[in-house]
């Protein structure tokens, strides 16, 4: 009997082959590594550096002592009770030459005795090749004496070259003049001492610059003896104690005072410079080297290293104890270890682990690649084919074929998902990009045919019209000849949905993401369809739902946004009457214009076009253009005479001037009885009155405004007001609190009053708010200068107004319009091919000199949407007939004020060149304009006049 093997499984095959492999090796490895870093981190932590601290202790002795050795020998050898005679002090510059010469790291040697004499060598040349400044080129040594025996101290300087030869006298400073040696640390401290030797602190050194030590002792207590060594000098015994090249030194004493800091190898000589007239602290040090000394114990004397972060690097550290015993302050050796350099043998151990780690897998690759081979070529191929499907690339591939079952069934699995995802995604995309809805029902139900194999498909459309919501065929695909017409089909139940009994039948409902029923997809096939097509028809009819309702909820978005936005133009044209139809007029003329330009084949407009998102931004545009008139008070925009505010005050001054005549009269009567000659009284009367009556006249007719207010006419105004007329009531009884508050200005005065007969009066001056004023660095960029009141109702004031009826605070608030407008515009979360529309609807009281408002932008800062639409509105208001404060301009009256205004530099040139030769003006009053409005026009005159100098 043939006994047939049962292929094994992917994972029992790699398991069986590359576990024990792979988990011996990687044990073997990690073995050899944790043994060769174990070895070498020990042996750098704790041997390197207690072998490098103690020879930097010696060192430092065999460095420090010869100079104290010296000093004690030379005191013994040179003591001298008091200073010698002067010939004499050349005697012993040789012996001081040779203490010099036999101690490098000696820079000065003084003598001192106890009457304040001196005597000092210095060298010239320092230990680190720096010259002390001011000397001779040649000069060696410079030799300072301070003789103070005859009670006048005689001081000099002088200096000398190599073989002690003399370069001559140098200037004395009045330091050295003034120079008390008894005063000296080093000099009371020797004498302190008492024959022992004493090695000073750390201090700046006045005479060489830079930071020392002093040496200094004395034999009898009456001179002393003094070596001077800078800590430069040192700076030779730290490089040799540097483990790595980059390791970070530093000497610090036991008050964290930077002593030393030497440079490295390859890195600029950082020692402290001549001059310097303090010790750093912290801050100058390495910011390695600080965090060591920050975070360390009190000071060690036996170091040990430790590891530290500064910065991104890994660092060894130790503080190391250098001080000398007869010293009572301690000096520091801080060392910083870079963590690569010091671990640098551990490294190559890990080399050496990744070597043989490397032969190791180099022995089982044959064995290893003839085993991958057969089991991952299948596997790499239906990976392939998984790559290619997750960058959308669905061509048809060979089937794959292997030993193992489980990668066949994959295979198959794979090929099968690939189809699927193919045709669901193509439908998708095609549903999802077809904005056109009825195209988007026919491509649905082609794409259900298609991929369900379908015999034929009917699309049902939901219809509230119809009784119950019973579900309306809209359309139909049928292969046969004999499929009944799409008239002839019934409606669809709403019900009968989920009862289809015919297993040939398949029918989808359409439901929104809300669970409404849009519609519905009935299939029928030649036989029972497969559970996977029935899926994947489910899945397309969903992917279908969501694309209908999306593009019949743009499509209803878009609809409310067009009437809203309609709604919004017909209430500011509502709200006055002198702005009648404007809204609705200014989209005609902008899109007439705009259509002109893209059909432009010449000229500066010959490569000018609009997409479809840009004529739909103009549209929107040009209907809200003014859509911040809703904010401008009626009593403002509607001001006909130059008093009325909600009502023509005129009203009040008649009254006032009716009073004065009535006063008159009753002046008459009181002469009358009081015995006065009636005729002259009567006369008298007449007079007032035929004043009265002229004056208010004159005002009745200052009120109606004009063209100009000449000076006599405000002179005569102002005569007028001067009059007087008695208030014998308390005119701050019944107002509002506004006007109440704005009256808290004006001193009470005791009635009966005789008052101005027009008045500018403090509660007629209205406050701007603070929350109504506009900042300078808006971010909205408007340059429109304020008033600094809100209104300004004073009667005087208004009826001198110059031109018109509206004060500049009146025009002000008329001209905000725009303001408004683009500040409403730019709130409104516009999609982004929409989010000109604020500038195009901004700009169109903007001139092309920069000159307009409201953020005085010139020609090159507006699109040519936006100088569009500074057209279309100059030309609708000039034409419009609907005013009833003016009749409508004809067309050649209304081209030759808008020639006068391109002339001077308010609109665009070409623009209003093509809205001329284009016959779009002309086609727009023939639509739009009485036909008296329609007279002819000389296109070229009024081109002509439209350039500058031809006024």
């Amino acid at each position: 009997m043939r006994i047939r093997l049962r292929r094994p499984t992917v994972t029992q095959a790699l398991v069986g082959v590359f576990l024990p492999l792979v988990s011996g090796t990687g044990l073997l490895v990690a073995w050899i590594d944790a043994q060769r870093l174990g070895q070498m981190i020990t042996s750098a932590s704790e041997d390197l550096v207690r072998a490098r601290a103690d020879r930097l202790r010696s060192s430092w002795a065999r460095q420090v002592d010869p100079v104290k050795q010296m000093l004690e020998l030379q005191v013994v050898q040179e003591a001298v009770p008091a200073p010698p005679p002067a010939s004499r002090w050349r005697s012993l510059l040789p012996r001081f030459q040779q203490i010099l010469a036999r101690h490098p790291l000696v820079t000065a040697y003084n003598l001192g005795w106890q009457d304040g004499s001196l005597f000092r060598v210095v060298r010239v040349m320092q230990f680190d090749g720096r010259r002390l400044p001011g000397l001779p080129p040649r000069a060696a040594y410079l030799v300072e004496t301070l003789d103070r025996r005859q009670g006048v101290p005689l001081a000099r300087r002088e200096a000398f070259d190599s073989a002690l030869r003399s370069l001559g006298p140098l200037p004395v400073p009045e330091q050295l003049r003034d120079y008390d040696v008894t005063q000296a640390p080093w000099f009371r401290s020797a004498q302190r001492a008492r024959g022992e030797m004493v090695i000073s602190p750390p201090q700046m050194l006045k005479l060489t610059g830079g930071l020392g030590f002093t040496f200094s002792t004395s034999a009898d207590g009456r001179s002393v003896a003094v070596a001077v060594v800078l800590a430069a000098n040192l700076d030779s015994v730290l490089q040799r104690f540097r483990i790595t090249p980059g390791t970070e030194l530093a000497v610090v004493d036991d008050k964290a005072r930077l002593l030393l800091s030497p440079g490295r190898d390859d890195d600029a000589d950082r020692m402290l410079p001549l001059g310097r007239s303090r010790i750093p602290g912290l801050a100058a040090m390495e910011p390695q080297l600080r965090q060591l000394m920050g975070s360390a114990d009190p000071f060690r004397q036996q170091p040990r290293l430790r590891a530290f972060r500064a910065g991104r690097r890994a660092w060894y550290g130790a503080v190391v104890g250098i001080q000398d015993p007869q010293t009572r302050s301690g000096n520091y050796l801080l060392m910083a270890v870079p963590a690569e350099q010091l671990l640098a043998d551990a490294r190559k151990a890990l080399r050496a682990a990744e070597f043989t780690t490397l032969l190791v897998v180099l022995f089982s690759a044959p064995l290893v690649l003839l085993l991958a081979m057969r089991i991952a070529r299948p596997l790499k191929q239906l990976a392939q084919q998984a790559a290619r499907i997750r960058h959308f690339d669905f061509d048809s591939r060979p089937a794959v074929g292997s030993l193992l079952r489980e990668v066949n069934d994959l295979g198959s699995t794979v090929q099968g998902m690939r189809d699927t995802i193919r045709s669901f995604l193509q439908s998708s995309a095609a549903l999802g990009a077809e904005p056109d809805v009825e195209l988007l029902l026919q491509r649905l139900l082609d794409d259900a045919i298609e991929a369900s194999g379908a015999r034929s498909g009917v699309l049902y459309r939901a219809d509230a019209s119809e009784p119950d919501n019973q579900l309306k065929p809209l359309l139909q695909h049928d292969h046969g000849s004999d499929a009944p017409s799409l008239q002839s089909l019934p409606p669809l139940a709403p019900d009968a949905l989920e009862q289809v009994g015919d297993s040939n039948a398949l029918v989808l409902p359409l439901r929104s993401r809300d669970g409404g029923l849009q519609g519905a997809l009935a299939l029928r096939f030649d036989r029972p369809p497969e559970d996977a097509r029935v899926a994947f028809c489910r899945a397309l009819s969903g992917s279908a739902a969501v694309a209908l309702e999306t593009r019949s909820l743009i499509a209803a978005q878009k609809a409310l946004f067009e009437a809203f936005v309609q709604l919004l133009a017909d209430a500011i044209d509502a709200k006055s009457p002198y702005t009648g139809g404007h809204c609705a007029r200014v989209p005609a003329l902008a899109r007439a214009l705009a259509e002109a330009a893209c059909d432009a084949k010449e000229g500066p407009f010959a490569a000018f076009e609009l997409t479809d998102r840009d004529w739909e931004a103009l549209h929107l545009a040009a209907w809200l253009h003014d859509c911040g008139k809703v904010t401008t008070p009626e009593f403002v925009v509607d001001k006909a005479t130059k008093l009325e505010t909600l009502y023509d005050r005129i009203h009040e001054v008649r009254m006032r001037f009716e009073l004065l005549k009535a006063e008159a009269e009753t002046a008459y009567w009181r002469g009358v009885a009081e015995g006065g000659d009636p005729d002259a009284l009567r006369q008298a009367r007449d007079r007032i009155w035929a004043d009265l009556d002229a004056d208010f006249a004159f005002v009745a007719a200052c009120n109606q405004g004009g063209e100009r207010m000449e000076p006599e006419q405000i002179q005569r105004l102002e005569r007028i007001a001067s009059r007087r007329w008695r208030r014998t009531l308390d005119d701050r009884l019944g107002i509002s609190a506004d006007e109440r508050r704005r009256c808290a200005g004006e001193a009470e005065v005791s009635l009966p009053v005789l008052e101005p007969l027009l008045s500018d009066r403090t509660r007629h001056r209205i406050e701007r708010l603070p929350q109504q004023r506009l900042p300078s660095d808006n971010p909205w960029g408007f340059t429109m200068r304020e008033p600094e009141l809100l209104y300004n109702r004073g009667e005087l004031a208004n009826l001198c107004i110059s031109r018109g009826t509206l004060s500049e605070e009146e025009r002000y608030k008329i001209n905000e319009h725009i303001i408004h407008t683009i500040r409403m515009l730019e709130a409104l979360p516009f999609p982004a091919h929409l989010r000109d529309v604020p500038e195009i609807a901004g700009g169109h009281h903007e001139r092309m000199d920069g000159k307009g408002y409201p953020r005085s932008l010139s020609a090159e800062q507006m699109s040519p949407l936006a100088r569009v639409m500074a057209i279309a509105d100059v030309f609708e208001a000039l034409t419009a007939s609907d005013r009833p404060y003016k009749s409508g301009k004809p067309l050649s009256a209304a081209l030759a004020i808008m020639a006068a205004m391109v002339r001077d530099h308010h609109l665009d040139p070409e623009l209003f060149e093509l809205f001329l030769r284009s016959g779009a003006c002309r086609r727009y009053a023939e639509d739009h304009l009485a036909e008296d409005q329609c007279d002819p026009v000389d296109v070229e005159a009024v081109l002509a006049a439209s350039r500058p100098g031809n006024a």
